[in-house]
C-alpha cells in the first residue's frame, strides 16, 4: 500500500489504496511488446516477460520449470499425428496466470 498519495503514469493512488500487479497484463503491455495477445516465442524481446517474476523475488525453480517445459513440448512435438483439436479452441484466459483451461487434442497414431 503506498504512504503518501501519487500519481503513477496518468493514475492517482491515494495513500492506503490496495495496488495489485497482474504478470499476465505486464506480459501484454502493447508499449513493450508488439501484437501482445500473439504468442511468439521468437519474439526479438521475449526475454523481458515476468513469468517468473524479477529481481530479488525471482522463482528459485525458474530453470527447472525451463527445463521441463521444454522436454514436455519436445515430446509432444515429435509425436506424429499430434494435432490441437479444432472443435476445441484454446483461448487463453486468467489474470494471473493467462493460459487456456485446457488443450485438447486429435492424435492419429
Amino acid at each position: 500500500m503506498p504512504t503518501r498519495d501519487v500519481t503513477l503514469s496518468g493514475a492517482r493512488i491515494r495513500a492506503g489504496d490496495l495496488v495489485t500487479v497482474s504478470l499476465a497484463g505486464a506480459g501484454r503491455d502493447p508499449a513493450v511488446f508488439p501484437d501482445p495477445d500473439a504468442f511468439d516465442v521468437r519474439r526479438t524481446n521475449a526475454r523481458l516477460n515476468l513469468a517468473f517474476a524479477h529481481g530479488p523475488h525471482f522463482c528459485l525453480g525458474a530453470h527447472l520449470a525451463r527445463l521441463e517445459a521444454q522436454a514436455a513440448v519436445r515430446a509432444a512435438l515429435t509425436l506424429p499425428g499430434l494435432r490441437l483439436d479444432p472443435r476445441y479452441p484454446a483461448a487463453p484466459r486468467g489474470l494471473v496466470f493467462r493460459k487456456p483451461p485446457s488443450l485438447r487434442v486429435l492424435w492419429d497414431a
